[in-house]
């Protein structure tokens, strides 16, 4: 089973409201200031692709609905550069339950959990593997000096709001705040859309991205965001603590206070161990691959793969309806094909519909290929979602972004007539 490539949708948002905040926080009394920040994400970026041998990064984040968690999110990842081998973990609570999820890699095999699956999946290579988990330099890509410009016309006037404090050793400390009048108009507007399209999606059971977090409608703005990030001697950032006050109006009028906390820290640099994991207690699936890299036959995909929609009521489980991708068009650079939901009676408002296409960006793994695919549903909206290959399996995992993993089962077994 596969752990969704992409970073948690909760965590992308906060990354993204923290941009703006560090941004609108970070020039103030000095252009120097601005610099040295900004100098720290760039240096903290080159470390962690290339320089460092190993280290381990622990991230966490959790919104509130008052005092009242409802969604929380916390990954381990330990990287050895030196013998390319990686271990994460991750827990995710969506207000209701936690689900586990793991993954391993090395230069001969990979380990899988997801957050849905009892099972691991387990994956020798023969030829061994190259790009074990594909870690870029977020600066080195084309698009960053645009939106580092971008960031820097966000700051505006928006001076006098910082604080930095070198210690005796040269470790630095910058932290700062901003109230609701002194976030722009801008920013609210881009937090607001941002919003409504990561948690006000309803899944394929009726509810929410996670069914805890109220779903904001109208007056959606910032009341204020805090940051503190520290810093070695030598810029790399130790830690990033950054908080902000969500508020808005839900669909009832009733108006939510939503904190979102995020937290990032990296620690055991240099002296990180990484160690495959003991699976002789656990439920195991064990496949060999070729890793040629390119998938072999890429026909023998097309056609139709189905998956139940389940719901638990009143202690039991029970089916309400099936999901059929049907794969039309795949090659070793892009797939095409159609999705659809369709429910039994008394739930027929949830049917979906839509055509689907996307482009293949090879996986670490080697024979694991991982499209992100966007379509238009039945009511006119973009859907956005990666679909999943294993080279070595007739099934397939689909996801759709918006629905929660904890509840969802993204796996997809061929249709055989």
């Amino acid at each position: 089973m596969k752990l969704k490539k992409k970073t948690a949708v909760a965590i992308s948002f906060t990354v993204g409201i923290m941009m703006f905040a560090t941004t609108a926080f970070a020039e103030v009394n000095s252009k120097s200031g601005y610099d040295q920040l900004k100098d720290s994400l760039k240096y903290t970026a080159k470390s962690c692709t290339k320089d460092l041998s190993s280290y381990t990064m622990d991230m966490s984040f959790v919104i509130k609905d008052g005092t009242s968690i409802v969604y929380s999110q916390n990954d381990i990842n330990k990287y050895d550069m030196a013998n390319k081998s990686k271990e994460s973990k991750d827990i995710l609570y969506n207000g209701i339950k936690k689900a586990e999820g793991y993954y391993y890699i090395d230069k001969s095999s990979m380990i899988t959990k997801s957050q849905d699956s009892p099972s691991y999946y387990v994956t020798n290579f023969t030829n061994g593997t190259d790009n074990m988990w594909g870690m870029k330099n977020p600066f080195d890509e084309d698009r960053a000096s645009d939106i580092e410009k971008i960031s820097d016309a966000i700051v505006g006037n928006l001076k006098d709001s910082v604080a930095v404090n070198v210690t005796q050793d040269g470790s630095k400390e910058i932290s700062g705040s901003l109230n609701n009048t002194q976030i722009p108009s801008l920013v609210n507007a881009l937090v607001s859309f941002q919003f409504k399209n990561s948690f006000n999606v309803r899944s394929d059971n009726g509810s929410t991205t996670t069914q805890q977090i109220p779903e904001l409608k109208s007056n959606i703005f910032v009341k204020n965001i805090k940051g503190n990030v520290a810093t070695d001697k030598n810029g790399l950032i130790k830690s990033a603590l950054g908080s902000g006050i969500l508020s808005g109006t839900d669909k009832n009028g009733q108006n939510h206070n939503l904190t979102f906390e995020v937290l990032v820290k990296i620690g055991d640099i240099n002296s990180t161990v990484v160690k495959k994991p003991d699976l002789s207690d656990k439920k195991t699936i064990v496949q060999t691959s070729s890793n040629t890299g390119k998938l072999s036959n890429p026909e023998k995909y097309i056609g139709k793969y189905s998956n139940n929609i389940v719901i638990e009521d009143k202690g039991k489980f029970i089916k309400i309806g099936e999901s059929i991708v049907s794969i039309k068009k795949i090659d070793n650079t892009s797939v095409a094909g159609t999705y659809e939901s369709k429910y039994i009676n008394g739930y027929e408002d949830r049917n979906q519909k839509f055509d689907f296409n996307g482009n293949f960006n090879k996986q670490s793994g080697g024979n694991d290929f991982n499209a992100d695919i966007t379509g238009i549903d039945n009511s006119k909206s973009k859907v956005k979602g990666d679909l999943y290959i294993n080279s070595d399996q007739a099934i397939i995992y689909f996801n759709i972004d918006g629905i929660n993993s904890s509840n969802f089962n993204s796996q997809y077994n061929k249709v055989f007539n």
